[in-house]
């Protein structure tokens, strides 16, 4: 699992140029916590568990199942769609066949 995580962060970070330990902080800048989000969402697409995800990035369980079932609610703004798309791309690329 951490291998995944890794490799998550690693592409949402590329693709949003918002460093590893920025979207890994505390930090509440609309960058950093929709990266956050997005490096939460694909870690559970690829098929990590919350609780996994939840000690990953220093938030709560319920925290990362809040920000799985709202990324749709992100997805309407064209900024975040546009890196949501990109990062979604190279996901399928890396996770073939862990994608739920």
């Amino acid at each position: 699992m951490c291998k995944i995580y890794k490799e998550v962060l690693n592409l949402v970070s590329e693709e949003t140029e918002i460093s590893p330990i920025l979207i890994q902080s505390k930090s509440r800048l609309d960058d950093a916590v929709n990266a956050r989000q997005m490096v939460a969402y694909f870690c559970s697409r690829a098929g990590m568990s919350p609780r996994n995800i939840a000690d990953k990035l220093g938030i709560s369980r319920q925290a990362v199942c809040q920000k799985i079932s709202t990324i749709g609610d992100k997805r309407m703004l064209k900024s975040f769609e546009f890196n949501f798309k990109r990062i979604e791309a190279e996901f399928v690329k890396l996770f073939p066949d862990g994608c739920k």
